[in-house]
């Protein structure tokens, strides 16, 4: 098993990569995350595990600049699942396993997106055209 990597996070919020010996953004410790890496932060003051709030974070700051947000409900729902953290409502909705349902259904879309596409393709029909293929083998 790969030893994780340690971050540190200082009380000025900068975090520091102590194998590399940099400083780094919270988008550099999601590129970490999605090429397979273990990381762990810490408090620098205390030494403190906070690697979970700070994936939180990074969910966050995801969101904030995607066009397609966590839906409103569901936001709702995490809040009403007692004390409105995410592990809580992870906890009490299936033990986490509805994230990786998530995954599999987004990862599904994507591959039925794909085929449908190149059906239309096949066909010779592109999305928004059929109408006009059939007025035209009207006239």
């Amino acid at each position: 098993m790969e030893k994780a990597k340690i971050i540190k996070r200082y009380q000025n919020r900068k975090l520091y990569d102590t194998d590399a010996s940099c400083y780094v953004t919270l988008d550099e410790i999601a590129e970490m995350i999605q090429q397979g890496e273990e990381v762990t932060v810490v408090d620098n003051r205390n030494q403190k595990d906070i690697t979970a709030a700070t994936l939180t974070q990074i969910i966050f700051e995801k969101q904030k600049r995607s066009e397609a947000p966590i839906p409103i409900s569901t936001l709702r729902h995490i809040i009403q699942q007692g004390d409105g953290s995410f592990s809580s409502f992870l906890s009490k909705s299936g033990d986490g396993n509805q994230l990786d349902l998530i995954e599999t259904l987004e990862s599904q879309v994507k591959d039925l997106s794909v085929k449908l596409s190149d059906l239309e393709q096949k066909a010779g029909m592109v999305p928004g055209k059929e109408a006009h293929a059939v007025k035209t083998a009207e006239v």
